[in-house]
Order: C-alpha cells, then sequence, then structure tokens
C-alpha cells in the first residue's frame, strides 16, 4: 500500500525540506499574513458595527462566530509562519513586522469594544447560549493572539524585544476587558 507521503512524492523538494524542520517562511510571509488578518478583521469589524440592536437574526450572529473562526484561523497561520521564520531577524525586518502590528492594534481596539456595545444585542437574540459562544470565540481568539505575540517575542531581535513586550501587555488589555464583559 502507496503511503500519503510517497504518494505526493518523497522526492519533493517542498516536502522533504518541510520533513527536515527547516525553516519554509520568510518575513515577507508573516507581512503578507498580517495583511490578510487586518482585512478580515476589517471585515469581522463590520460585521459586528452592523448587527442591529433589536431584530438581530441568527443568521447574522452565525456570520460574525463564523467569521471569527476564519480570523483565529489566519492568527495561527501567521504564528507558524513566525515560527519558521529563519533567526535571528533584523532589527529592519523585526521593525516592518512592529509597525504592521501597531497598524492592526487600532482596529482590534475598536472591534473589541463594538462587540462589548452589542452585548444587548446579542442578548436580545434569546437564544440560549448565545453568550457563552461570544465568549468562547473571544476566548478561542485570544489564545490564538497570544500564541503570536509569544512567537514574536522569541523571533524579535533584542533591541525590539521590549517593545514587543508592551504590545503584548496592551494588546492583552483590549481582551481583558471584552471578555469580562462575556463573563
Amino acid at each position: 500500500m502507496e503511503t500519503l507521503p510517497s504518494f505526493l512524492g518523497a522526492d519533493d523538494p517542498v516536502t522533504s525540506e518541510r520533513e527536515a524542520g527547516a525553516p519554509v517562511a520568510i518575513i515577507e510571509d508573516v507581512l503578507g499574513d498580517m495583511k490578510e488578518m487586518k482585512a478580515h478583521g476589517l471585515a469581522l469589524r463590520d460585521l459586528v458595527k452592523e448587527f442591529p440592536e433589536t431584530g438581530g437574526t441568527l443568521i447574522k450572529a452565525l456570520a460574525i462566530h463564523n467569521d471569527t473562526a476564519k480570523l483565529q484561523f489566519l492568527v495561527n497561520r501567521t504564528a507558524q509562519d513566525v515560527k519558521n521564520v529563519p533567526l535571528p531577524i533584523s532589527v529592519e525586518d523585526g521593525k516592518k513586522v512592529l509597525d504592521t502590528t501597531d497598524d492592526i492594534k487600532p482596529l482590534l481596539a475598536e472591534a473589541m469594544k463594538l462587540v462589548v456595545e452589542k452585548k444587548p444585542a446579542f442578548e436580545n437574540l434569546h437564544i440560549g447560549g448565545i453568550l457563552s459562544i461570544v465568549r468562547l470565540d473571544l476566548t478561542v481568539l485570544h489564545d490564538s493572539v497570544v500564541v503570536l505575540e509569544d512567537a514574536l517575542i522569541n523571533a524579535s531581535p533584542p533591541e525590539l524585544s521590549e517593545t514587543v513586550k508592551e504590545i503584548k501587555t496592551q494588546i492583552g488589555a483590549i481582551f481583558e476587558e471584552v471578555v469580562a464583559a462575556y463573563s
């Protein structure tokens, strides 16, 4: 019986390289991932913003839930790419990543503020457990963001590590507030 690796082509250099544990990502991959995260975050923010105070539907709530899951996937992929970038990264590349992170941070703060403001609208759906689902989505997304932050801290050159830790603290505070609102 043929194994999956042999079926896929054991001589495939990409497969062999990944199996060997060699880095398979570059800073441009991480920056591209972050750009995609921002675009998806904007779309998710807009879904939350457009969710009506009254008369919301389960379909619209599920769209928010599904988009949150997609964003979590993108965060996880970005974290994996960060972990696969050859180390050490340069200060210049580190600054590019930090600039992109700083660009995403206000969007995250706005989206989380909207989620808190929309809590009564979600309650108005009168669907048992809806707030628990929102809290779970937020917690899982936060956990993924922590993994990304830790990967960024580990990959950062020493000159930038304090800045990365400060950003982690700021983002942690944003999530702490929104998760507390749904607890």
